[in-house]
């Protein structure tokens, strides 16, 4: 604390709402009576801005007055230890939609505005053992170019973006975030935007409950140009791809609960969605994709497989669609812990490798096992969030495990100047992984936002 005449005997308490909170005791004062250190016990506290009152101070709540600090004390929530859990899905059901006042208030988030969202305990989320959530997040119509980020709920805000748009842009991106009491918080930096929250499963450490993951090479299991696991033709508006994925390219025939893969919309004509579930069931009122005519849109899906299959669902005009998978989950396999989350990567400044942009036909390697929490050995695979931002051409980035021959699949989709973000689950072999830009040239940013262990 700062101030004048501080000494052993200064008394100083948190406020909140009128009733003291707790009492600051002094540990430390300079000679001048200049600076004080104190500690405070914030065990148990509700996590939000408390006031600070010199005892003695009249006190007005919400007025400021000699010795009184309004709203200068911020207590968060403890970070999530959260190791070994497994993934149930669920859904995909909305959540959240500012539009509409689904699961909030029905109005725009501000500039630095936060919505706090309730997962667990909804929609088929149990009250409890909710250690993560997935979901796809939407933001819609921004004002002005910024991003979105989603965080533990009560925690600090993070220094990592989720999602990162223009004006006027509707823009996903997959989220996998720890819940802390059941929710989790979404802030917005700039502007004014809606938002959209799609849940489409989470992580418990209930005993018995869930499935693991088991991370494959990425393959390509479905491209509409060239007729790769369907009839080569573009789907139109309304229709339907049934892709088959268990008993393909190494996932196996039974026991598959979910996959993991990401869906590219290839030059659609029109504005529009492509909504993926679980086969056979009706499409459910949700997206995964948003485009514009003659975009190139990639986004990460998690979702339950019934039958071994998935529907996507193209809403209007024709698009291309491709899927890579890069996993699936069944009843044995690597369990998921929440780290971070922590940029491991920056080329703008040299977090992670060597500082500059990724020219074309470059690789970045990045080493995630033994660093930021994460463990040296046992790690099958890794939860990044990327973003390629400075692009000077229009490309594509690779993201793949170190050491193998780089697969013929892409993860983020990109024209240049653009900033664009996609969630990426990729497997590690040796400790580190391959970012690869096929052309032109651009910045590459990774954010650890958990991992597996076998």
């Amino acid at each position: 604390m700062s101030g004048t005449g501080l000494s052993f005997g200064t008394k100083l308490k948190l406020i909140r709402n009128g009733s003291q909170e707790r009492t600051l005791t002094p540990i430390k004062v300079s000679i001048d009576g200049k600076q004080l250190h104190v500690t405070v016990d914030t065990n148990g506290l509700e996590p939000g801005q408390y006031d600070l009152l010199l005892d003695g101070a009249r006190y007005t709540n919400g007025v400021p007055s000699p010795g009184y600090l309004p709203r200068a004390y911020t207590v968060t929530a403890p970070a999530p230890v959260q190791t070994g859990s497994r993934f149930v899905p669920a859904g995909p059901s909305r959540f959240l939609d500012t539009r509409d006042g689904t699961g909030a208030m029905k109005q725009r988030v501000g500039p630095g505005g936060v919505v706090t969202l309730q997962v667990a305990g909804g929609k088929g989320i149990p009250a409890t053992g909710v250690t993560a959530v997935v979901m796809n997040v939407t933001a819609v119509h921004p004002t002005e170019a910024g991003h979105v980020m989603v965080y533990p709920n009560g925690q600090a805000t993070l220094k990592v973006s989720n999602l990162n748009f223009a004006p006027g842009q509707i823009v996903p991106n997959l989220v996998t975030v720890p819940a802390v009491n059941g929710k989790v918080d979404l802030r917005n930096n700039a502007g004014s935007v809606d938002l959209i929250a799609d849940v489409t499963g989470y992580y418990t450490d209930q005993a018995g409950a869930g499935s693991a993951l088991n991370p494959i090479t990425p393959a390509r299991f479905l491209d509409t140009r060239d007729g790769t696991g369907t009839k080569m033709q573009r789907v139109g508006p309304g229709g339907v791809v049934t892709l088959q994925v268990a008993g393909v390219k190494g996932v196996p025939a039974t026991g598959v609960t979910a996959v993991v893969m990401n869906v590219t919309a290839v030059q659609p004509t029109e504005a529009g969605h492509v909504t993926v579930y679980p086969n056979g069931q009706a499409a459910p009122g949700v997206s995964n994709l948003n485009f514009t005519p003659g975009q190139i849109v990639p986004n990460l899906v998690t979702l339950p497989a019934v039958n071994g299959k998935v529907d996507l669902r193209n809403n209007s005009g024709s698009v291309d669609l491709i899927v890579d998978v890069t996993g699936y989950y069944a009843a044995t396999g690597s369990a998921f812990s929440a780290a971070g989350a922590v940029r491991l990567l920056d080329t703008r400044d040299g977090t992670g490798a060597r500082a500059g942009a990724v020219g074309p036909g470059d690789v970045v390697h990045l080493q995630v096992t033994g660093t930021a929490g994460v463990p040296a050995q046992g790690v099958t695979a890794v939860v990044l969030n990327v973003t390629v931002t400075n692009p000077t051409e229009a490309s594509h980035l690779i993201v793949h495990p170190h050491g193998i021959a780089r697969p013929g699949v892409s993860n983020l989709n990109y024209t240049p100047g653009q900033t664009v973000a996609n969630l990426v689950v990729v497997p590690v072999v040796d400790g580190r992984v391959t970012f690869y830009n096929n052309s032109g040239s651009a910045d590459v940013i990774a954010d650890l936002n958990g991992y597996f262990t076998s």
